[in-house]
């Protein structure tokens, strides 16, 4: 019996590491900036339909899916136009995406 409890304990860490989750703004998160901050690896931000003027920093981490329920035409990332909308400042893979916005009022320095 005391073999069986590690191996349950093993099997277990195993599963919850191979799942990836979804949260949802803004059902867990407001804002989708927090969200991303918070998700790990492989998990997916999933956004409802609406306008979030948000300026986004991406997380040093490979494998986040940003992703919105209902597609560009009912979900619109707005930078304000005062900064850039979405910042991705460290190479990312292609198992990092972003789909299903419309991007807007960003703004860089010499654009």
């Amino acid at each position: 019996m005391r073999r069986a409890i590690p191996i349950a304990i093993a099997l277990t860490c195993l599963a919850a590491a191979a799942g990836a989750g979804t949260v949802h703004v803004p059902g867990d998160y407001v804002r989708i900036g927090t969200a991303l901050l918070f998700v790990p690896a492989g998990d997916t931000v999933l956004v409802a339909p609406g306008t979030y003027r948000e300026n986004l920093n991406w997380p040093k981490r490979q494998g986040i899916t940003l992703l919105s329920e209902a597609g560009a035409a009912a979900t619109t990332l707005d930078g304000g136009g005062g900064d850039t909308v979405v910042n991705i400042a460290q190479p990312v893979d292609s198992t990092t995406r972003i789909r299903g916005f419309t991007i807007t009022n960003g703004w860089t320095a010499g654009a």
